[in-house]
């Protein structure tokens, strides 16, 4: 292998930690280089003698040139009968060996490990390394080849090269997947608010919005964006009064509240501007400096009635009669959309009151909107 492979090589190791697809391109690379007649890139546990070849969860778990029954069969027998994997337990992070160390092969020939499932593939030789290890868990590499194939030293030299920037690889994609996590974690708690929310950088341009204010933004009704992430009100006054709060807020880490006025409703937007200059929040990108909850009168709240059944041991019935009267129905209106009885809502109020600890309406409607406000928004039809 020349140079200008290696580096291209090298090259496909760490897009693979940024783009999980590119990994089985790599493998099928080394493999290439190796003259492997198949190469697995597993996680392995010498607790329970068990891995994990296939996956569709963890994205690096790939292999290729091995037929997909026997990754799943070595899954779920074949890895115990491994007469390599006790041997190679004690191998650190990072080191590399040979198969013919960890096993004699006269003896190999005898087991079920080889007559099951290394020689119908064609497989006798195995070059094995851990790029990660974590007490007795692994992330491991298994390259294989024929019985005629044995690695020489100059490709076992040559494998041991890539091993670092393969931890390395490993290792960013371990990172990388945690910060996709925790901002998938992020935005789905900022989805859930029963406020829209727009969080700005210094320079004022929005750097995160929520499903909220993305609906309200679309109406371009009091509150929108522009094509560069800048606010815009319902007119030139408002839009510079906005941009000034919001730079302010963030130059200044001063906090203020206004009505923004819209064309379709009587009732202006409730906005409030915070400054997050003494807040952390993990966000890719620019780091938000302010924040900007918007708040619209004319959309009622939310909740899944799974939810309040569970809370508060309503019956389905029931938790739909709150959640229709949190949603601004009457009984009286409830009672005709359902085709059902005033009497029989009255009775279904009742209990839902008892159950609740409330006296009245106005009561009920005040606990379900101050206890799972939080959880309303345009995801509020929870699944649980």
């Amino acid at each position: 292998m020349n140079e200008s492979q290696y580096d291209h090589l090298i090259g496909t190791i760490y897009d693979a930690a940024f783009m999980p697809e590119l990994w089985p391109a790599f493998l099928e690379q080394l493999s290439d280089v190796l003259q492997s007649r198949g190469t697995a890139l597993y996680l392995v546990d010498f607790v329970s003698r068990s891995s994990t070849c296939c996956s569709d969860e963890i994205s690096f778990v790939q292999t290729v040139w091995i037929d997909p029954d026997a990754g799943a069969s070595y899954d779920r027998y074949y890895s115990k009968t491994n007469v390599w994997f006790e041997n190679s337990s004690d191998l650190p992070e990072g080191k590399l060996i040979t198969t013919d160390r960890l096993f004699p092969a006269r003896e190999l020939i005898k087991t079920e490990w080889y007559n099951d499932w290394l020689k119908p593939q064609g497989y006798f030789h195995a070059m094995i390394g851990h790029l990660l290890k974590q007490d007795m868990l692994a992330v491991r590499l298994s390259i294989f080849r024929s019985k005629q194939q044995p690695f020489s030293a100059g490709e076992t030299a040559l494998f041991a090269r890539l091993v670092p920037h393969l931890r390395r690889s490993c290792t960013i994609h371990k990172r990388f997947s945690e910060i996709k996590g925790a901002l998938a974690t992020n935005a789905d708690i900022l989805n859930r608010l029963p406020v829209g929310l727009i969080l700005f950088d210094k320079g004022g341009q929005a750097v995160f919005i929520n499903d909220i204010a993305e609906t309200l933004s679309r109406c371009a009704d009091g509150l929108s964006l522009n094509a560069a992430g800048r606010c815009l009100g319902a007119n030139n006054h408002e839009t510079r009064t906005l941009r000034q709060l919001i730079g302010d807020a963030a130059d200044q880490g001063q906090s203020h509240a206004l009505s923004l006025h819209r064309r379709r409703s009587n009732r202006p937007l409730s906005a409030i501007v915070v400054s997050l200059q003494k807040q952390s929040l993990f966000f890719a990108g620019s780091e938000p400096a302010v924040a900007l909850f918007i708040s619209d009168p004319d959309r009622p709240l939310e909740i899944s009635d799974k939810l309040l059944m569970q809370c508060f041991d309503l019956s389905p019935a029931e938790a739909k009669l709150a959640a229709a009267l949190l949603g601004g129905q009457t009984p009286s209106d409830y009672a005709k959309t359902r085709g059902i009885s005033s009497n029989t809502v009255k009775t279904q109020l009742k209990q839902v009151l008892a159950k609740t600890g409330t006296h009245r309406q106005s009561e009920l409607i005040q606990l379900l909107t101050t206890g799972f406000g939080m959880l309303a928004g345009s995801k509020a039809t929870l699944t649980l």
